[in-house]
């Protein structure tokens, strides 16, 4: 065989068997996107219907995520004194402004949190109910299942704590 026919055999090989490795590698792992609830009588035709909080209230949700986990540059996952699962999430600039603008413009309203695998992911019980301007861009979740939890721990920086001001 010519050796430059084998080069070209051995690189048309090699390129085979990266790029599928590759192309997980770009896959996420975990799903975490955050939607704005919307009015009932105004929603779009492609509003989410959902069930969320305690006691359980029914509300319709935008179609498309304002945040979601590739805005994610942190997270912190803890458990609570009655023993569910919660988590922060500290977000990058885009994500700061965007939930900055949602905090100030919604207010009254919720934010309904899914969170999942590349397969499936599910609309967490507990809403965010915005009620103040969030200027800090960190968000907390609650009721998470103890996989999920470990899920973000694993997938996510953790949070560093922030030094006071002097």
């Amino acid at each position: 065989m010519h050796p430059l026919f084998r080069l070209s055999v051995a690189a048309s090989l090699a390129l085979c068997l990266v790029s599928p490795a590759q192309a997980a590698g770009r896959k996420q792992a975990v799903t975490v996107r955050f939607y704005v609830e919307v009015d009932a009588s105004t929603a779009d035709p492609f509003a989410i219907p959902v069930r969320v909080g305690i006691p359980v209230r029914h509300i319709f949700h935008e179609s498309a995520a304002s945040l979601s986990e590739r805005q994610i540059t942190g997270a912190h996952v803890y458990q609570n004194k009655n023993g569910e699962w919660a988590a922060l999430f500290k977000l990058d600039p885009s994500g700061q402004i965007t939930l900055s603008n949602l905090s100030s413009g919604s207010r009254g309203k919720s934010i309904v949190a899914y969170i999942g695998d590349a397969k499936i992911s599910r609309v967490l019980p507990n809403d965010i109910l915005i009620d103040q301007p969030v200027s800090d861009g960190i968000i907390q979740v609650r009721g998470l299942l103890p996989k999920e939890a470990l899920l973000i721990q694993s997938l996510f920086p953790p949070l560093k704590p922030v030094a006071p001001h002097r």
